[in-house]
């Protein structure tokens, strides 16, 4: 996460990536069930593959090297402490084939391939998805705004 100067909020760099994945997934698991609570819709979508591990490569380095010196925090988000476990034991493996590659590397490859699932809890995803229907809504009414000096004619 980069945290700015000027905002007192962290961003993170794969956001809007990892908003729309999630909301493929939504709409694929959408019209494809009937009958699921909005909970029970969202933990099917949260255990679906996402196209990537969406963590930043700088932080995934840094939770992972120091995986090798000690373990995982205790208090850690369970399904953040899959996700980094997943991770080390591709790592593991692309270092066990290409032993040239410096950690880095091993961690910077591992985390832009899928991944098997999106590692969030159905509020943290409700959140991401309400979000992302907010903003799209909010550029739809910015897009009619800026035309809608054609219809006053």
């Amino acid at each position: 996460m980069k945290k700015h100067a000027f905002t007192p909020r962290c961003t993170f760099e794969y956001e809007v990536e990892r908003s729309r994945d999630l909301m493929r997934a939504y709409k694929q698991v959408f019209t494809q069930t009937d009958g699921l609570s909005l909970p029970q819709l969202l933990a099917v979508v949260v255990a679906m593959p996402a196209q990537r591990f969406y963590v930043s490569e700088e932080r995934a380095i840094r939770v992972v090297s120091s995986m090798y010196r000690r373990p995982l925090p205790e208090g850690m988000n369970p399904a953040k402490r899959r996700m980094y476990l997943e991770i080390k034991e591709r790592v593991d493996r692309v270092r066990e084939r290409c032993p040239e590659w410096r950690l880095s590397r091993c961690i910077m490859y591992v985390v832009g391939q899928p991944a098997p699932e999106f590692y969030l809890t159905v509020s943290t995803a409700r959140t991401i998805l309400s979000k992302a229907r907010r903003v799209c809504r909010e550029s739809q009414r910015r897009s009619f705004q800026q035309w809608s000096w054609l219809a006053a004619r």
